[in-house]
């Protein structure tokens, strides 16, 4: 689940009964990382908030690589 809000982003990341590595990484429309976090052999339910008020407004994307590929989601910060 991932959701937004005028000042950041949330989501929650429930990986399966397995370990696996993720990296999460929030991008700006050119590519550039404003925040990552590697999760070495993860396991169970990950939830985060990032804080993008420093950031301008605008789409930013969401991008969650795992073992079995990658996920993206668009966030829009107001």
């Amino acid at each position: 689940m991932v959701s937004g809000a005028n000042s950041g982003a949330n989501f929650s990341l429930n990986a399966s009964e397995y370990q696996q590595n993720l990296k999460v990484r929030i991008l700006n429309v050119i590519g550039e990382v404003i925040a990552s976090e590697d999760l070495q052999q993860f396991i169970g339910e990950y939830t985060k908030q990032i804080d993008l008020t420093n950031n301008a407004k605008g789409i930013y994307f969401l991008e969650i690589e795992t073992d079995n590929g990658v996920i993206n989601k668009k966030l829009i910060l107001q």
